[in-house]
């Protein structure tokens, strides 16, 4: 009953949302020859991916890192000389050590990740759970960033070696849950940046903002606490920063992208919102499946837009009229959950 509450609260919000706000707003529509199932020739595919990040080009094939919310972490390159873009992935392995830690995560809910080229480690945003009643909050002895290791290099690694839980200030947790945490995280050379998924009341209720931290990378300290009621952002599910004072996002409750320009002191003076047209592979007109839920964004060195989809499993399925426009396999991609990728202009500039 819990999890047919975190699913049906926010699809109501959603519902009410693009009825309503985005009446006569921007849509952003997928280019090139996008999207696509994330899912290769071989029937390999991610499942529930949630974190998205573009490491370069290698052999004429965009190459990304991903992880899923089932505690996996994937290599994926795609071949966009192919019509459609041809989806390949490799599922990363956990040494000895990092297994050790994984076994005592209720869940390993894996949320956001990036590569910082700068200290060659991938960082990786892990959501807390295990609420109870004896220790209300032992899901904030896992939840936060982590820093991972790994073997040979960004485009052929194919394990993860070291694991460390970074030190954060204790007041970005202030308003974690069991369930609840950053599902949005980005990083600069002097700064994190961390969305807490929703702001809630208590567990099953989510509001129409959330938060954002900044914390400054080289004194650990807390720069910047920032609502966003005023904002009109509802959720963070994925962030990118392409400067200390510029930072991208994904709004999944509200099926959207948000651009924030900071000043010095970290206060916004600009936030545009655009909806995300997030139609099925192949098929631009169906593209209000409820169960699209988008949680990651990144760019390319093109300045492209990729976002993923972590499909909302009970809800994750088109009408009966849509149905009958699907083949086979694209409606078993459904009815096993398959997640989608998209390629957007970046329509902020």
């Amino acid at each position: 009953m819990k999890n047919l509450f975190r699913v049906m609260l926010p699809l109501i919000a959603i519902i009410i949302f693009v009825n309503l706000y985005f009446l006569h707003s921007e849509v952003i529509k997928p280019a090139g020859n996008y999207p696509i199932w994330m899912k290769d020739s071989s029937r390999n595919r991610t499942d529930q991916t949630s974190g998205l990040f573009y490491t370069g080009e290698k052999d004429g094939k965009k190459m990304f890192i991903s992880c899923d919310d089932i505690g996996k972490i994937n290599r994926i390159s795609v071949d966009e000389s192919k019509n459609p873009p041809e989806f390949e992935f490799t599922e990363i392995k956990f040494s000895a050590q990092v297994n050790t830690l994984f076994e005592k995560f209720k869940k390993r809910d894996m949320e956001d990740i990036y590569f910082d080229s700068l200290n060659n480690q991938i960082l990786l945003a892990i959501e807390g759970h295990e609420y109870s009643s004896y220790d209300p909050e032992i899901y904030r002895k896992k939840e936060g960033i982590y820093a991972l290791t790994f073997n040979n290099d960004i485009f052929s690694f194919d394990t993860i070696i070291t694991i460390k839980r970074l030190k954060m200030p204790e007041a970005v947790y202030a308003h974690t849950f069991d369930n609840i945490g950053f599902e949005g995280f980005s990083v600069t050379a002097d700064y994190f940046f961390l969305g807490l998924e929703n702001y809630q009341i208590n567990t099953n209720d989510f509001t129409d903002s959330t938060i954002l931290y900044i914390v400054n990378r080289k004194t650990n300290e807390l720069t910047k606490t920032i609502g966003t009621s005023d904002l009109k952002i509802s959720s963070i599910c994925g962030l990118f920063s392409d400067g200390d004072r510029s930072l991208y996002g994904i709004d999944r409750n509200r099926r959207s992208m948000f651009h924030l320009i900071f000043d010095e002191e970290f206060n916004v003076i600009s936030c545009r919102i655009k909806q995300l047209d997030l139609s099925t592979p192949g098929h631009p007109e169906i593209n209000d499946v409820l169960g699209f839920a988008p949680e990651s964004v990144t760019f390319d060195h093109e300045n492209n837009v990729y976002v993923s989809l972590d499909p909302w499993k009970e809800i994750y399925k088109p009408d009966i009229a849509q149905r009958k426009r699907l083949s086979q396999e694209e409606l078993n991609n459904f009815y096993t959950f398959v997640p989608i990728m998209y390629k957007f202009k970046n329509e902020f500039n």
